[in-house]
């Protein structure tokens, strides 16, 4: 299914696989869950065992599946208050159904009916919420972790246990990236904050690439009117950036 004008409207994105449609949360219902949580959440719903990289060599975990691994996390003790933020995620993605958590899936209850999410359709899930959260894209950037041995348990555990990057491209861990980019653009395209809180995560980004592009653009005409000379010529801010 092509996505591409749903991410940049911010319509729901139904998965035929899973019987089931994303909704795309605004900034304003993130920040109801706060921004810390709502990154680990994320991080745990799209982490791909690519990420993983084996002690001592660049080989990936062959035999173990990206919902394997969810399940892990999700089950582990000490990542309680992982779990806890990764079902508020999906309480906002999923509005009025009921996330419950099994030995053997993830199950999603509303009225009488039951979605179900397991080793079939996970990947399914995840491919749409990639799309939706930007995932390999500007603080959401996925790299390889290095577990202390091959054990996927631990692999796991090594993962929520990693710092969070949120705040990667300024540099800052306690920086709200989603603050910063309102603040940026409510000023620099003269709108209204309470205007820009109700675009989704997907729209944000875009739009401040955009913003960026043609800044670049605007003052490389600008230096060029006043007679100076520059070195290189901006990129077209109107081109395809996704």
């Amino acid at each position: 299914m092509d996505s591409r004008l749903a991410l940049m409207t911010g319509a729901p994105i139904p998965i035929p696989e899973c019987q089931i449609t994303v909704h795309q949360p605004t900034i304003e219902e993130i920040s109801y869950m706060g921004e810390d949580d709502f990154f680990i959440g994320v991080q745990t719903l799209t982490l791909h065992k690519s990420m993983f990289v084996k002690e001592g060599g660049k080989d990936v975990l062959d035999n173990i599946s990206n919902f394997q691994i969810f399940m892990m996390v999700m089950s582990e003790k000490e990542t309680v208050d992982k779990k806890v933020a990764t079902i508020d995620l999906l309480s906002l993605l999923f509005p009025g159904y009921k996330p419950l958590l099994t030995p053997q899936s993830l199950i999603f209850n509303k009225g009488d009916q039951t979605v179900i999410i397991d080793e079939n359709n996970f990947d399914n899930l995840q491919e749409v919420l990639r799309l939706v959260f930007c995932a390999n894209q500007g603080a959401m950037d996925q790299q390889a972790f290095n577990p202390a041995n091959e054990q996927a348990r631990e692999i796991a555990e090594k993962l929520m246990r990693g710092r969070q990057r949120v705040a990667a491209q300024n540099g800052s861990s306690n920086a709200s990236i989603f603050s910063q980019y309102l603040s940026t653009l409510s000023i620099g395209l003269q709108l209204d904050i309470n205007v820009l809180k109700k675009v989704t995560m997907f729209q944000i980004y875009d739009l401040m690439e955009r913003y960026v592009l043609h800044l670049n653009w605007d003052l490389d005409v600008r230096t060029r009117l006043a007679g100076g000379k520059p070195d290189s010529q901006p990129d077209n801010w109107m081109k395809n950036i996704h």
